[in-house]
């Protein structure tokens, strides 16, 4: 039985637990702890104790791929007696409880709903992954960026608003698998500079794409993907190949410590012969180089 909050919160978790997904919004975890005892989101904060919740909850429930909950100190640690669960653990899974996202204020518990997240982007969970948890309902995540690609499953997954397939299997799209391997092999190899290298031939990719959207080789992968091709949601997808290879030919010119006008020259010709290769127009191009 629930006892009375009363005026310090919760004194004993609820009836079943929920385990938070490593990297999950702090809106999915709570709405699956909520309907895994029965409780809608609005009975659920009704049993935290203090604290303002969204006006709306039945709405934030409604749409958990665009809001997200962010709690000052007390709220964390009414969360973490509902859910059984140490404060601490619960920030090192739920992002947006980490200490640089949690609201002003000591006294009372305090909740905010926001209808987009102050950091990153919400995006689906891969359902192979959820269903190897014993997850029963859609998990969002929280990512730095729009998309996941889940490897071991071959599933990619964004945060588009209902638009087109939910996921996308890569099995006809192994070019984009590898892309993903080698982003992953320059960050473990050269941290946060590998990653802000990729993260650099990436926008010259979509600088190509939202000038050349009708390429073939991404209109094809749209096509493969159930996407339109020239939807923005098909971008980050159809030009992650690309984006990759790009990525290693800027490495190879850093690593060469090639500066003069002579190495550039020969640098910007032999990625001219990858643009020509992936049928995309050099001449508009050479412009994002």
């Amino acid at each position: 039985m629930l006892d009375d909050p009363g005026l310090y919160g919760p004194r004993w978790p609820l009836p079943l637990r929920v385990g938070p997904v490593p990297g999950e919004s702090t809106g999915s975890f709570v709405n699956r702890l909520a309907h895994a005892n029965c409780l809608s989101l609005a009975a659920f904060l009704d049993r935290v104790g203090q604290g303002e919740a969204s006006a709306y909850p039945e709405r934030v429930e409604k749409y958990p791929q665009s809001t997200e909950m962010y709690m000052n100190e007390a709220g964390l640690r009414y969360l973490a007696v509902l859910a059984d669960r140490a404060a601490g653990l619960l920030q090192q899974d739920l992002p947006s409880l980490s200490a640089e996202h949690l609201l002003p204020g000591l006294e009372g518990a305090q909740w905010r709903w926001r209808w987009e997240p102050v950091a990153g982007h919400l995006v689906r969970y891969c359902p192979l992954c959820a269903d190897a948890l014993g997850v029963g309902e859609t998990v969002w995540l929280m990512s730095p960026d729009s998309w996941q690609v889940c490897l071991r499953h071959g599933y990619w997954s964004d945060d588009s608003r209902g638009r087109g397939p939910d996921f996308v299997q890569l099995a006809e799209l192994p070019e984009t698998v590898t892309a993903q391997r080698v982003r992953q092999q320059l960050a473990e190899r050269w941290g946060p500079a590998g990653e802000e290298l990729f993260a650099d031939a990436f926008q010259v990719a979509v600088y190509w794409w939202t000038r050349m959207p009708d390429t073939v080789c991404w209109v094809r992968r749209a096509w493969t993907a159930g996407l339109d091709a020239r939807e923005m949601r098909a971008a980050p997808l159809v030009i992650y190949p690309e984006a990759a290879e790009l990525a290693v030919a800027m490495l190879d010119f850093e690593c060469a410590g090639r500066r003069d006008t002579a190495d550039r020259s020969r640098w910007l010709a032999g990625v001219e012969q990858l643009m020509a290769g992936w049928g995309v127009d050099v001449a508009e191009g050479r412009q994002a180089l």
